[in-house]
């Protein structure tokens, strides 16, 4: 945060002085005095200076995806080193999921006798039960 002694220090670095506010600066060691516009002059350019710096922080801070590629780029000699079981580790997942999402058609599925009755095959256990209709 900018404070008008910023702004005093950047017009004249060997300044002595003490202040209560802008109107009230006591100069000390034969300090040149400044005057209040030049301070004031000083003191918002001092300001857009923070505000431009803050700007320009937020604009280079990193979104989760830059810091998710970060990491990944600090640790490829250890992704390059385990590729295979994290490419297996991979399909397994993907794997699952598509399995636990079709879980019922994967394990039961429906066959028709040639009279048209319907029975539905559990291909776990190899029963046949009778497909009721509500």
């Amino acid at each position: 945060m900018v404070t008008l002694s910023d702004a005093i220090l950047a017009i004249n670095p060997n300044a002595e002085f003490e202040y209560e506010d802008i109107d009230n600066i006591f100069w000390r060691k034969k300090t040149k005095a400044i005057s209040k516009d030049e301070i004031l002059k000083k003191y918002r350019e001092l300001k857009d200076l923070e505000l431009e710096k803050v700007a320009f922080e937020k604009a280079n801070q990193l979104t989760t995806f830059g810091k998710i590629l970060n990491i990944t780029n600090e640790n490829k000699i250890y992704f390059y080193k385990y590729r295979q079981a994290l490419a297996t580790s991979s399909i397994i997942i993907s794997l699952i999921f598509v399995l636990t999402n079709n879980f019922h058609k994967v394990r039961y599925t429906i066959v028709t006798d040639p009279y048209g009755t319907e029975f539905v095959y559990d291909r776990f256990t190899g029963k046949l039960k009778k497909k009721i209709t509500y």
